[in-house]
């Protein structure tokens, strides 16, 4: 009858369990390792929802929208009469551009009608939110509705749906092109 372990037997169980919490060590650094970079990759996927969250918000619970192209740039500075606001403004008049300088996209919001450059006396009533830095482009493109197209040669014609605005968006920033079609 056996009452005790041996020495060989008690080394042999240290080994292994030094061997299995090894591994285990092993294993819970790849795990950190994987949850920081899956971390990075959902923060910039909220960002990104977030913008076109609120992109699409002011577009489409706006009256009207007045997009200038700046000449020879690569933006455009949107205009919009919105019920959406940012800062608990019943009906906000919101302007989104890029500042030419630090190329960050900007969203303006105010209570009164405003165009830019703005007046030093208005300045105070507007609020400025930085939505984007380093952007290298910011385009929207409005549809051709109302303008139409010339038929092909035996091409039946269509009957015309009425259907709301579109809006096309495209945002280049962080090495990477993004597309976003608003329906109104």
């Amino acid at each position: 009858m056996k009452r005790a372990f041996t020495l060989i037997e008690l080394m042999v169980a240290i080994a292994l369990t030094v061997i299995v919490v090894f591994f285990l060590y092993k294993a819970l650094e790849t795990q950190k390792k994987s949850n920081a970079i899956l971390t990075k990759k959902s923060i910039v996927i909220n960002k990104e929802g977030y913008l076109f969250k609120l992109l699409y918000t002011d577009i489409y619970e706006s009256n009207e929208a007045h997009i200038e192209k700046i000449f020879n740039k690569n933006y455009n500075i949107v205009y919009l009469a919105t019920k959406n606001s940012l800062h608990h403004i019943p009906f906000a008049y919101v302007a989104y551009y890029v500042h030419p300088k630090e190329k960050t996209l900007v969203r303006l919001e105010s209570a009164y009608p405003f165009k830019l450059p703005v007046n030093l006396e208005k300045i105070q009533y507007i609020f400025a939110d930085i939505l984007v830095k380093d952007i290298k482009k910011f385009r929207i493109f409005p549809s051709l509705q109302g303008k139409k197209r010339e038929y092909l040669p035996g091409e039946a014609i269509a009957k015309e749906k009425k259907k709301g605005e579109k809006y096309l968006l495209f945002l280049s920033y962080n090495q990477k092109n993004r597309v976003f079609e608003i329906f109104k």
